[in-house]
């Protein structure tokens, strides 16, 4: 029998066969290893196209800069970049960050349902946590921990830094004011250096504390040859320091007076410690005739008087400087006085003696005050928006809850008789500026209907809004009183 004789392949049919067992080799290298894990660092090392995190010389522990998912949780090193639309978690187990892909259907492990996967806080109970709830349960208050601070609802105000050497010198500045205006000297300066720091709450709080500063701050805005000019000519005050030959306030002084209201403004806006303050001060601080000597204090009226009369008290009837004398206080000078009574009608014993000392009286002085006759229309404008002011006032401080008012102090149904329509209307010019409390309802629906005439009025205007809680006030006093009885 023969043997088989071998046969030889064509070198063309060689050549095809080995380029198609390459492709297949090269083919199988680059396939991802079975479950979808990826390549070995060593591998990824060998990459051009993938860009390495190596912390030591070990390329085993390297890790691509761009993390690489797959469908299993891997953990994302702090370093790593991850790219958008993954699925991550945080491991409560290790702390470590870990991503996969995300699978929008993917199931829930049925070990995680029920827990809440919303909640960012957890809160764990203290040892002592039974005790409180039974205090909870009992309607007992809780009980600060020991050695805790005192509670303090507005918190510590602290002092500016000083960091750079414009802090040192606003802080230094701050206090040689202080000094000046405690001792007489040339106050304007320092008067002005206050007006531009006193909105901040610590140098706010500063001066408030201190009781001689306030003094001649409250002086000053109240100067007695603004506000009873017949009495300060004959009585010298040292907040008061000129006053012109007609009884007319001076230039000087109107400035110094603006000045000291608008301190006193910034000091308790928004500023509860400091309004706290100079609460404890007001006691004694009422009862200043604003004198440089006892000697001098006749004709002066104290504080708890003249620091809420808004405009000038009036010389006797007939006098022909009385028009004079009101027209000379200008609209920005009351309106900064009315800015200063406004945020310290948020101290209760401060709103008490505002009531007491016919503060409403004296506002209802400015709403009927016509300045179009004696100053112009110029002044007339802006006198009302002084007017506008001290409607607003009125209406945050006593007739609307919702913006602190405290219902029931005013209007007072008890204490505020009314007079009639007919009477109130019978009474000639002369009888508006002053003594009106007995028809402030009577004049308050006059401005509402004088303003809605002009086209300016109704609803949603001032006036309007005055007169209706006005109205709404009187009928709820009228109906305590009568549940009393």
């Amino acid at each position: 029998m023969s043997k088989p004789k071998p046969h030889s392949l064509p070198l063309s049919l060689l050549a095809l066969l080995g380029v198609a067992l390459a492709g297949v080799s090269a083919s199988a290298s680059a396939s991802p290893p079975a479950g979808g894990k990826p390549s070995s660092p060593s591998s990824l090392a060998n990459s051009d196209e993938v860009e390495l995190i190596c912390h030591t010389s070990d390329p085993a522990d390297c890790y691509p800069k761009i993390f690489q998912p797959t469908h299993e949780f891997q953990i994302v090193h702090p370093d790593q970049d991850l790219p958008t639309g993954l699925h991550v978690r945080l491991n409560i187990y290790t702390g470590q960050k870990e991503a996969k892909i995300n699978v929008p259907d993917e199931t829930v492990d049925p070990s995680l349902e029920g827990l809440p996967v919303d909640k960012s806080i957890v809160i764990v109970d203290s040892e002592d946590s039974s005790g409180s709830e039974n205090q909870q349960s009992q309607g007992q208050p809780l009980k600060p921990p020991k050695n805790a601070p005192a509670y303090d609802p507005h918190g510590k105000i602290k002092e500016p830094k000083k960091e750079t050497a414009e802090a040192q010198d606003e802080s230094s500045a701050f206090y040689k004011s202080l000094a000046i205006l405690k001792k007489g000297l040339d106050i304007d300066q320092a008067l002005e250096m206050l007006e531009e720091i006193s909105h901040d709450i610590y140098y706010g709080l500063k001066i408030a504390e201190d009781y001689d500063t306030i003094r001649e701050l409250f002086c000053l805005a109240n100067s007695p040859s603004i506000i009873s000019p017949s009495s300060s000519s004959s009585s010298s005050s040292s907040s008061s320091p000129e006053t012109s030959e007609a009884g007319v306030p001076s230039e000087k002084d109107l400035n110094r007076s603006h000045l000291a209201a608008s301190i006193i403004s910034s000091t308790v806006q928004n500023n509860p410690k400091a309004l706290a303050e100079i609460t404890k001060h007001w006691p004694t601080l009422q009862l200043d005739h604003c004198a440089k000597s006892k000697s001098k204090e006749a004709g002066l009226q104290p504080l708890q008087i003249s620091a809420f009369r808004l405009l000038p008290s009036l010389p006797p009837s007939g006098s022909p400087s009385g028009s004079d004398i009101i027209s000379s206080t200008p609209p920005s000078l009351t309106k900064a006085r009315i800015s200063a009574i406004s945020g310290l009608l948020k101290s209760p014993l401060i709103r008490q003696s505002f009531l007491s000392a016919d503060g409403m009286d004296h506002l209802l002085q400015v709403l009927l005050f016509d300045a179009s006759q004696s100053q112009g229309q110029g002044a007339a404008e802006e006198w009302e928006k002084v007017r506008r002011q001290a409607g607003h006032l009125i209406i945050d401080n006593f007739l609307d809850a919702d913006m602190g008012a405290v219902l029931g102090e005013w209007p007072d149904a008890t204490g505020d008789v009314q007079a009639s329509d007919k009477e109130c209307a019978s009474r000639g010019d002369g009888e508006k500026k002053e003594g009106q409390g007995d028809c402030w309802d009577w004049h308050a629906k006059q401005l509402a209907d004088k303003y809605k005439k002009e086209g300016k009025g109704g609803e949603g205007h001032w006036s309007w809004e005055l007169w209706n809680k006005l109205k709404e006030q009187r009928k709820n006093a009228s109906s305590k009183k009568k549940d009393e009885l």
